[in-house]
């Protein structure tokens, strides 16, 4: 999908995770297509896209598994700008890679905490907003982990398969309401974190789990995301939308 210009013109959006990767490329097409562009991220590198971005976009340094301080970066935009009209819910984590009788609580709880509970108290946080403006799109990144199993990430799974079951159940509360909310699952993403950690060989083991052979870009499910919150997806709500490049096909 090429980006449109203006598509997304006067409307706020929140893009949690925005340092990197899938939520960095979503953060830049959004703004591109007219947006501007609350970047919330707990590492500070997420103050540099922001202004990079300009005018359009301001950083909110948050942990997103904190409810306080997501009410703080909501109000925050709010004030700013008077509206939300988009939400995407990037911020995630894999958490401890272990088979789940060697897994620890805390591994657990934490991932939990950013995947699962992230999302429903910046949904919760958010929808008073959009409820009174009468639209709004919400975008909740989850995993094919959610649709599949993977050895060692049991929790990971369950964290992003509860963000589906979210996504349909708060589409229906909302429908009415004007706003759409719906999911991606994405495969195999060409991140830094994932670059970070794969040789040659475990790029191509990974690829091959994909009927395309290869890793999506950020900017591939960066495109989704503009598309799912732009008026060209307006009769598509409590959707999981699986963009893996044939991953869940094999």
């Amino acid at each position: 999908m090429m980006s449109v210009a203006g598509r997304l013109t006067g409307r706020v959006a929140i893009v949690t995770g925005a340092a990197s990767g899938i939520g960095e490329a979503s953060a830049r097409r959004l703004a591109a297509e007219g947006a501007r562009v609350v970047c919330v991220d707990v590492s500070e590198q997420v103050q540099a896209l922001s202004l990079e971005l300009g005018d359009s976009s301001v950083a909110e340094i948050a942990d997103v598994a904190d409810d306080t301080q997501v009410d703080l970066f909501v109000r925050s935009a709010l004030d700013r700008w008077s509206r939300i009209d988009i939400l995407v819910n990037n911020a995630g984590i894999d958490g401890q890679l272990a088979l789940l009788a060697d897994g620890h609580q805390e591994n657990y709880q934490r991932v939990m905490d950013v995947n699962l509970r992230s999302c429903w108290s910046t949904m919760k946080a958010v929808l008073p907003s959009m409820v009174a403006e009468g639209s709004g799109s919400i975008i909740n990144m989850s995993s094919v982990g959610a649709l599949i199993g993977f050895e060692n990430l049991s929790v990971y799974s369950a964290a992003k398969a509860g963000m589906l079951g979210l996504t349909r159940g708060a589409a229906l509360e909302y429908g009415a309401h004007g706003i759409r909310i719906n999911a991606i699952c994405p495969g195999g993403v060409l991140t830094p974190l994932a670059e970070s950690f794969m040789d040659e060989g475990t790029y191509k083991a990974w690829a091959d789990k994909h009927a395309l052979k290869r890793f999506a870009r950020p900017e591939e499910i960066a495109a989704v995301v503009s598309f799912l919150a732009s008026d060209e997806a307006s009769f598509i709500t409590g959707s999981s939308l699986v963009v893996d490049g044939g991953m869940t096909a094999i």
